[in-house]
């Protein structure tokens, strides 16, 4: 039998910044549909799995075409816990129940709903074309503001400090700054990887996408501002 490859989709119930977000509605249909159409669509995709330890959000799912073959332990639905952590009790639950190889694994968080499933397909292609590498990630340019070298972090009594000042001292124009990255909407794993080392691994590799395909959806207004960028024709809704 093939080595599959399968998307995972993390979704708990209690969100505590933007309650229920993952089955909010964006442009009429719940945030979590964006993330499961674009695995579904996905030509080198051959599951899509929802890790969920809420029922309402695992009967969305199922509605939307992904599969929920089992709920996520309680343990495993706390703010602590990493998606990492979520990712591996898939695929220890799916090779328990199923017995089918996974050769790797695609992270996607229901809170990106600009995926696109070319994205995921030329990840998973660089995997498979690139044996060298462990992992690959979608990444998008970082603004100016956000370049590491401008942040900063409160030393107390509404005073700051640089997290970088040498380096910023060195690099003060905008053009000086060494260019730097952002997580865009999926991360790509090989399965022993994530098992072992998490999402990354060692070697890491990464295709660079429009910082448009980076929003991600943690408060309410993101949502607001998404539909906006929807509507306004910035991006297509479709996977």
């Amino acid at each position: 039998m093939a080595d599959r490859t399968i998307v995972v989709i993390p979704a708990r119930g209690r969100s505590t910044r933007f309650p229920r977000k993952n089955i909010a509605l964006l442009a009429g249909r719940p945030l979590i549909d964006y993330s499961i159409q674009a695995a579904l669509a996905a030509s080198t995709i051959d599951g899509t799995y929802v890790s969920t330890d809420d029922h309402e959000i695992s009967a969305i799912a199922r509605d939307c075409g992904a599969e929920v073959p089992f709920l996520r332990p309680a343990e495993l639905a706390g703010d602590r816990v990493t998606a990492d952590e979520v990712v591996a009790h898939m695929i220890r639950g799916l090779r328990d129940k199923e017995s089918k190889p996974i050769a790797n694994v695609v992270l996607i968080q229901p809170t990106s709903p600009f995926v696109k499933a070319a994205h995921i397909d030329a990840a998973v292609q660089m995997l498979n074309t690139s044996p060298d590498l462990q992992s690959v990630t979608t990444m998008s340019p970082l603004d100016h503001r956000h370049h590491p070298y401008n942040l900063s972090f409160p030393t107390g009594n509404c005073t700051w400090e640089f997290f970088f000042p040498k380096e910023r001292a060195e690099s003060i124009s905008r053009q000086s700054k060494p260019a730097a990255q952002k997580f865009c909407n999926l991360f790509a794993a090989r399965t022993e990887c994530f098992l072992t080392q998490g999402r990354f691994g060692t070697i890491k590799g990464y295709i660079e996408l429009d910082p448009v395909f980076a929003w991600d959806i943690d408060y309410e207004w993101e949502l607001v501002l998404a539909e906006t960028l929807i509507s306004r024709g910035f991006v297509d809704p479709r996977p």
